[in-house]
């Protein structure tokens, strides 16, 4: 009887261990504290934009309004999101507007293109006529002041038409050249003078990285089209402009919105429909959906951090700053695994950000010189425009006949092609 009692005794302690041993291995973390103010951030705010809505039917037919066409394809994703099966995408548009093409829709900054533009100047008007409309679009988008992104951080959210806001550009800048080639340099410096504060007004407002990204690169490009036309003799002056701002350089909305996404992709990781029972239970072993998202938010945090700073801080930041591989431990075995899935180095994109401030201060050196050839003792002799990153170093002449800065050496040095 008593050697009963204590199998039976002996069992169910061994149950109990096996309970909490099961219990502790299952167990998933709450989110830090950090995670949880990122998220409700960029749940926040006002649900009205024109500037969204008209970006996001920037690629409208020609019949048809941009503010139309974004508002009815934010309405069928918010409808599709109530209703939607998993296995279904939100509905696609499929008229657009044709994407123009052509030797003319060169990238600016590559050797020859500029050269290449100069040579079609016969051509700019009728490229103009057959392609204006973008172009109007382009300007129309600049004139708006209110932008933020009015969806969610879902995975299958609108894919905006950013490739149309590329060309829209370059349709704008060959009107430029076209308008500088007839004579007035003077309103040709305007329009970019206007296009520079469209664009820097819309970064100041930008919430979502890729949108942040494009929108740099097309004052990456306003700033070089600056110099080229005014060392080509074909505008009086560059535009004069005011230092980069914290806020044009910040990444943290952006981030908060990428990573927004990236923790709702965790989070339903465990319930996906198209996974069989042996996919769902080995994810219920080996995947703990919150513990993954509070590890993957450092780097974020980091970079976030890094594109706040001041040039010269930022450059002294980035070592310690290097991308890490967090590891979660074997209970969370799936999650290591997802983190350590190469991603793109986020401080790229701080960098970016940080080089239009030497950009700009570039942009200045060329302009405080007479258009024609750019000599090396002249650039030294300029004072109080020297590179933001490494203070008292001026700017040097690359092989390429190129104007640079020492950068932060994530990538090629901020440069002006002249």
């Amino acid at each position: 009887m008593k050697l009963r009692r204590s199998v039976w005794l002996a069992g169910a302690f061994l149950g109990l261990a096996l309970l909490a041993a099961a219990g502790a291995w299952l167990r998933d973390e709450a989110p830090t504290a950090e995670v949880r103010n990122w998220l409700t951030q960029v749940q926040g705010g006002a649900r009205q934009s024109a500037a969204y809505l008209y970006l996001a039917g920037l690629d409208a037919p020609a019949e048809q309004a941009p503010q139309q066409l974004g508002a009815l394809r934010l309405a069928a994703y918010q409808d599709w999101l109530t209703q939607r099966a998993a296995d279904q995408p939100p509905p696609a548009t499929r008229d657009v507007l044709p994407l123009p093409e052509g030797d003319l829709l060169c990238p600016i900054e590559t050797p020859g293109c500029f050269a290449r533009v100069l040579a079609a100047a016969g051509q700019l008007q009728a490229f103009d006529d057959a392609h204006g409309l973008l172009r109007q679009r382009y300007e129309q988008f600049l004139a708006l002041d209110d932008y933020r992104t009015l969806h969610g951080a879902d995975i299958s959210a609108p894919t905006l038409p950013l490739a149309y806001l590329l060309k829209g550009q370059q349709l704008f800048d060959l009107h430029v050249l076209h308008v500088a080639q007839q004579g007035d340099g003077q309103a040709a410096g305007q329009l970019l003078a206007t296009e520079l504060r469209g664009l820097r007004q819309h970064l100041r407002r930008a919430d979502n990285l890729i949108v942040k990204i494009s929108l740099a690169r097309l004052v990456e490009r306003n700033l070089q089209w600056q110099a080229l036309l005014y060392r080509h003799g074909l505008l009086p002056a560059v535009g004069e402009s005011a230092p980069v701002e914290l806020a044009e350089r910040s990444l943290l909305q952006p981030l908060q919105h990428e990573f927004a996404g990236v923790a709702q992709m965790f989070a339903g990781l465990r319930d996906d429909p198209q996974a069989d029972w042996g996919e769902r239970l080995q994810l219920r072993l080996w995947f703990k959906p919150q513990m993954t998202i509070n590890a993957a938010l450092p780097p974020y945090l980091r970079v976030a951090e890094l594109s706040q700073l001041e040039p010269d801080a930022f450059v002294e930041a980035l070592p310690h700053a290097a991308p890490m591989k967090p590891s979660i431990g074997w209970r969370n075995r799936v999650g290591d695994i997802l983190l350590s899935i190469g991603g793109p180095d986020l401080r790229l994109y701080a960098a970016r950000l940080q080089d239009l401030e030497a950009r700009r201060r570039l942009l200045l050196l060329v302009g405080a010189l007479p258009p024609g050839p750019l000599e090396a003792a002249k650039l030294e002799a300029l004072a109080g425009l020297d590179n933001p990153y490494f203070p008292g170093q001026p700017a040097v002449l690359d092989e390429q006949g190129r104007l640079c800065f020492v950068g932060p050496r994530l990538q090629e040095d901020p440069c002006l092609l002249l």
